[in-house]
């Protein structure tokens, strides 16, 4: 055995085992830093303008009101009444939205052309709303908003309706209340299923706030599931309502050819009010 040769593998051998120990200790403190953010990164209301709640809602019957939560946060809320009778829509927004759009669209045509009343919520810590965002937190969100609406429209049967993240919760909600339809627009089965697809690196484990709708969709309480995903998403790939329908058959999945994450609200309403009603 050549000695030279022997010492210059050891060098490479010890520079090699240098450089992916960094490569490992560079991991750990980035996945170290992910942990940290994380809920900074799943509920970005550093985005979403100061200034949104002076935007308000111009549709003419529309008005804000205070969703109490039963662990004593408040809620900034904006409520249509239902006609005698018909359906509300309790609706949650996504990560980086916020309600006024929702209770605008739901309070037009098609919706308004049968009555349709409609509660949508400002999750806790967003703008308008006390308290800090955290899975747990927006579910009692969602009870709250689910009461609120109940005691307000007590004859009206409720569509829960949730758009990427508030499907998480619409999801979790239909698992606990009674409603006559599920509507989920943009949805993913896990955070951790999401990470997978998207920053594979990432591990789930890590998560804290998984919202495991792939284990809780097999539980929701109503036969009419309806899910609308654009197979143009960036943000969610349908791929993701896909894994919701192989656990739940019955559901309906409808794809938007070109939509993306935000373009699909409100394109299949009418496809929506159908499958809501029919027998």
């Amino acid at each position: 055995m050549n000695p030279v040769n022997e010492t210059g593998r050891t060098v490479i051998m010890r520079k090699a085992a240098s450089l992916m120990g960094k490569a490992l200790t560079g991991y750990a403190i980035g996945m170290a830093v992910v942990f940290c953010l994380q809920r900074w990164l799943i509920y970005p209301v550093h985005m979403i303008p100061a200034d949104v709640i002076a935007e308000g809602t111009m549709t003419p019957g529309i008005k804000e009101v205070r969703v109490p939560t039963s662990d004593g946060e408040t809620l900034r809320a904006y409520w249509k009444a239902p006609s005698p009778g018909a359906p509300v829509v309790v609706s949650f927004h996504g990560n980086a939205f916020v309600p006024q759009p929702l209770a605008d669209r739901f309070s037009l045509p098609p919706w308004s052309d049968r009555g349709y009343g409609v509660l949508a919520i400002a999750y806790r810590g967003y703008p308008g709303s006390t308290g800090s965002p955290s899975e747990e937190g927006l579910l009692t969100d969602g009870r709250a908003a689910l009461d609120w609406a109940a005691r307000e429209a007590p004859a009206s049967p409720v569509v829960i309706h949730g758009h990427s993240l508030g499907a998480a919760v619409a999801v979790a909600m239909a698992t606990e209340r009674p409603s006559l339809a599920l509507v989920l627009e943009a949805p993913f089965a896990s955070i951790p299923s999401l990470l997978w697809e998207r920053m594979p690196f990432v591990p789930g484990f890590l998560t804290l706030d998984p919202f495991r709708s792939d284990e809780r969709i097999g539980r929701v309480r109503t036969s009419r599931i309806m899910i609308v995903h654009g197979t143009s998403d960036p943000v969610i790939p349908h791929t993701q309502s896909e894994r919701l329908v192989s656990v739940r058959p019955d559901a309906i999945l409808r794809l938007l050819e070109g939509h993306d994450h935000a373009s699909l609200l409100g394109a299949a309403d009418q496809f929506l009010i159908k499958g809501i009603h029919s027998e």
